[in-house]
């Protein structure tokens, strides 16, 4: 019985041993079960994540070729653009070089004679006069001509240079110190806004340029290097008559100062043109003269024969030499241009201004 007693406690002690055992296996693949989740999830997280990665590495590939074909694209570009460039460069080594040819003219005057607008009239005609003011010195350019040869381009340019009327001290400083090749002289027959001959303001424009002080404008370097001084008389529409009796009218104004100017006549080229800046009158005829008193003849390319053949029915004294005289032009001595009879403008001359049947200069600076 004790034996039996003993053997069932020894059967149960190790029943009670096998629990044990059991139960710790148990909590053992438990553990494990869930250590196999969790690596199921990571595997499953890395495969995910190993997509997503494919992916970016898939478009990552793509944008790479893209940017090489690009960079391929552009190196083409720049290849051809280096080609094009030396083929522009050998170009520009076979023309010939370019060089300037400067004449200088000078435009003086005293104050509100309309010396800016009749400078601009002829050197840009294409500027609007309204907006004029008055300048103590305006300097304009207007290219004449081109003249190729087997090597150089020359361009001559006509350097227009404008004095307010304050600064004739200052434009007999420039006559004095450099080399002048054309002068034109502005005086006017009335003031601003003025519908009248104003004698007052003609016999202090004459005091001005009395023959005491002409000689400062016709000094030794002057004399050797100006071809030609045009003495305009502005504003010529205050008068009324005929185109002769207007002329003969507004140079009979300016009598002393035409004579005193003829004593030069010997040895430079002296021209009077009586006209009008605002409406254009005899304005037509400054660049013709000045190119035919200055520019060489060697200097004509054919766009200037042109417009100076255009010229030819209106100025006489606008020939170049070699040139066939035009039916019907005017004889010298016919300067002179009545408000009324308006030229009309030369064929083909796209930079002049139409004539105007009206005052253009409506601003404070009148450009009469």
């Amino acid at each position: 019985m004790l034996f039996l007693t003993i053997l069932l406690g020894l059967v149960a002690l190790g029943a009670s041993a096998a629990a044990v055992a059991l139960y710790l296996q148990t909590s053992r693949l438990k553990q494990q079960h869930l250590d196999a989740n969790k690596h199921i999830q990571a595997l499953q997280s890395s495969q995910v994540q190993n997509e997503s990665m494919r992916s970016q590495n898939a478009q990552l590939s793509q944008m790479v070729e893209e940017a090489r074909d690009e960079d391929r694209k552009k190196v083409e570009w720049l290849d051809h653009q280096q080609q094009e460039i030396d083929w522009l460069r050998a170009e520009l080594e076979k023309r010939p070089k370019i060089t300037q040819k400067r004449y200088k003219i000078l435009t003086v005057g005293v104050k509100w004679t309309g010396k800016t607008s009749l400078t601009l009239k002829w050197s840009n005609p294409l500027v609007d006069l309204g907006a004029l003011q008055g300048t103590k010195i305006e300097r304009y350019e207007r290219t004449v001509s081109h003249v190729t040869t087997k090597e150089v381009v020359t361009e001559h340019v006509f350097e227009i240079g404008d004095w307010g009327g304050e600064h004739i001290v200052d434009a007999q400083q420039e006559l004095i110190m450099d080399e002048i090749h054309g002068l034109l002289m502005v005086v006017d027959l009335a003031g601003k806004e003025g519908q009248r001959v104003d004698q007052q303001r003609v016999h202090d424009q004459l005091r001005e340029f009395q023959p005491q002080s002409l000689k400062y404008f016709f000094g030794p370097k002057t004399l050797a290097s100006c071809k030609a001084v045009v003495l305009f008389i502005n504003k010529s529409d205050v008068l009324s008559g005929t185109p002769a009796e207007v002329e003969r009218e507004a140079k009979n104004y300016y009598k002393p100062l035409i004579d005193a100017l003829e004593l030069y006549k010997s040895q430079i080229d002296i021209r009077v043109l009586v006209g009008s800046a605002t409406y254009g009158h005899s304005t037509h005829f400054l660049f013709s003269h000045f190119v035919e008193r200055i520019l060489p003849k060697n200097a004509y390319d054919t766009q200037l024969l042109q417009r100076m053949k255009a010229d030819l029915p209106h100025s006489a004294q606008a020939i170049p030499h070699g040139l066939p005289p035009a039916h019907g032009m005017q004889q010298p001595g016919q300067h002179g241009m009545h408000p009324h009879q308006v030229p009309p403008p030369p064929a083909g001359a796209a930079t002049r201004l139409p004539q105007p049947a009206y005052p253009q200069a409506t601003s404070r600076f009148n450009g009469r």
